[in-house]
């Protein structure tokens, strides 16, 4: 059954910071996007979504929500862009909708799991899937490129980067 897609800025049932008409445009302009494109839309909403989910779960978003109403953590107040502009309260800057087409992307692009490094896997058992890592194994949630995107508006949780920003 197909999610209720909504891509709805700041909206109390929004569930993805891109609409696949954003995410399309994104892959036009990129190489190597026939994954994408050739997706069906139910395919793109549901890792959109998903995009979107592990973002607010892995990103410390800066500044504050605009209202307790609104269901994602965008968009927020008090927040500025690489060249330290504010960002508008009613919009999801381009940055962040770009990030959210890219790891979407990455999403549908192939098994997750085998892009870690197997050999830190200690066992996977596919009825009610479950993978266990060796002891001190790390796996990417979200590929440093996309992290890369999402630096003027937060931190990863789990692996912070210290940017200096200078607002002039």
């Amino acid at each position: 059954m197909p999610i209720a897609f909504d891509a709805t800025v700041g909206g109390a049932n929004a569930n993805s910071y891109a609409t696949v008409a954003q995410a399309d445009a994104y892959s036009l302009a990129n190489l190597n996007r026939s994954a994408w494109l050739t997706a069906t839309d139910t395919i793109k909403q549901t890792a959109l979504t998903m995009a979107t989910r592990l973002l607010d779960e892995r990103i410390r978003w800066n500044g504050s929500k605009v209202t307790s109403a609104q269901r994602l953590r965008w968009p927020r107040m008090n927040t500025y862009n690489a060249d330290g502009e504010a960002v508008g309260s009613t919009v999801i800057p381009e940055g962040v909708t770009n990030a959210t087409a890219e790891l979407a992307f990455w999403l549908i692009t192939g098994d997750r799991v085998a892009d870690q490094d197997n050999a830190k896997l200690s066992r996977i058992k596919l009825d009610v899937l479950e993978l266990e890592f060796k002891d001190g194994a790390q796996t990417q949630a979200i590929p440093d490129s996309v992290l890369e995107m999402l630096q003027p508006y937060g931190e990863d949780l789990f692996n912070p980067i210290s940017v200096g920003l200078v607002r002039g």
